[in-house]
């Protein structure tokens, strides 16, 4: 019973890794989605909690920018440990990265949907 328990708890978090869940909407499900752009959003007082917020061709207001975060399996905030955290996280969800370029004081990051590799036979 308890590795039936087990199991499907380890099936159910395989299953919640692949999700990018921006603002309720996974963006990994989104067909029309190729290019998303990386926003690093960092707390003023507390250097080492990092957030993502992700336009991929949303509207966004700037008093708004907060509910553009990723989210988290709870529908919460996700805390990244650093940005190559946030890049880890977004490679393993099948996003590339493609350039960086700064405007005004923020830093931004370009990554584009990788596409489906055919398997080997």
């Amino acid at each position: 019973m308890n590795r039936s328990i087990l199991l499907l708890l380890l099936l159910y978090s395989g299953l919640t890794s692949a999700q990018v869940v921006v603002n309720g909407k996974d963006i990994n499900k989104l067909p029309d989605v190729e290019y998303i752009e990386l926003i690093q959003d960092q707390r003023p007082f507390m250097q080492r909690q990092v957030f993502a917020v992700i336009d991929y061709g949303q509207t966004i207001r700037w008093l708004e920018l907060r509910l553009h975060r990723i989210q988290d399996e709870n529908g919460g905030d996700k805390l990244f440990g650093s940005e190559m955290d946030i890049f880890n996280f977004l490679h393993r969800n099948g996003w590339v990265h493609e350039t960086t370029y700064a405007r005004e004081s923020c830093v931004y990051h370009i990554f584009r949907r990788q596409k489906a590799v055919p398997a080997e036979r």
